[in-house]
């Protein structure tokens, strides 16, 4: 009963914030802040589900050092845990369909969100690059989930290329950032639903990489990210013993 009571709950704080964020947005649309303080409003619907979240490990970077960040991409409990660690003066990339969307698309757009066309994989790095001169022009940071999809417990899939193309065309950092795994930790049918650990990697640099090396990076960062999300996973099995 209580799972059911929250998603309806839920439910409606999404779109509430959602509707929130559109006219703030209209005040300053594109703001480099935008997708941050939105993020950070939207994340407070943890607490209506009982989540604790604990940094493990802060950001190395300032929010005027751009980077693409990437995470784990979990469940549609993301939402409200993601969305706790936005960097300023960051945006996410998102497929560009999310544009259309009622309401969220209008609020993601106007934040000054980045979108992109997934069908054409055949020019997959020429698209990175268009983004990348946004990137560029913009002096901002890009937030993406490189596993492409939900993994729904399943653990850490396997990395996409996109976002390392985008950071080597663009010459930044790759800073992961792993969240512990919601399926083992958190149950939304508990009152106090669990907890959720949160940490930013040192960042990867991309100096000297080349289209050759986009494999390469990606599994490099995957090694380093689910060797992190083991380790807060036996943190808080240990602690709950």
């Amino acid at each position: 009963m209580l799972f059911y009571a929250r998603v309806v709950l839920l439910t409606l704080y999404f779109l509430l914030v959602c509707a929130v964020v559109i006219p703030f947005c209209m005040l300053r649309p594109f703001h480099r802040n935008n997708t941050r303080d939105g993020s950070w409003l939207m994340s407070l619907g943890r607490y209506l589900l009982g989540i604790r979240l604990r940094v493990v490990r802060n950001n190395r970077l300032s929010d005027d050092q751009p980077a693409v960040y990437i995470s784990n991409h979990q469940d549609n409990l993301d939402v409200f845990t993601v969305t706790a660690r936005m960097p300023g003066n960051t945006f996410f990339l998102g497929k560009s369909t999310l544009k259309y969307i009622p309401v969220f698309g209008t609020a993601f757009w106007l934040a000054g969100n980045l979108f992109i066309d997934r069908k054409n994989k055949a020019k997959a790095w020429e698209t990175m690059a268009q983004v990348a001169r946004q990137v560029r022009q913009r002096q901002c940071s890009v937030y993406i989930f490189p596993e492409g999809t939900r993994s729904r417990g399943r653990g850490l899939m396997p990395f996409k290329s996109g976002a390392f193309a985008l950071a080597i065309e663009s010459g930044l950092p790759v800073v992961p950032i792993v969240f512990s795994s919601s399926d083992k930790n958190i149950d939304p049918g508990r009152w106090q639903a669990g907890q959720c650990l949160v940490s930013f990697l040192d960042p990867v640099p991309t100096d000297g990489l080349g289209e050759a090396d986009v494999k390469n990076l990606a599994e490099q960062c995957r090694q380093r990210m689910q060797l992190a999300i083991d380790e807060m996973d036996n943190q808080l099995a240990g602690e709950t013993k």
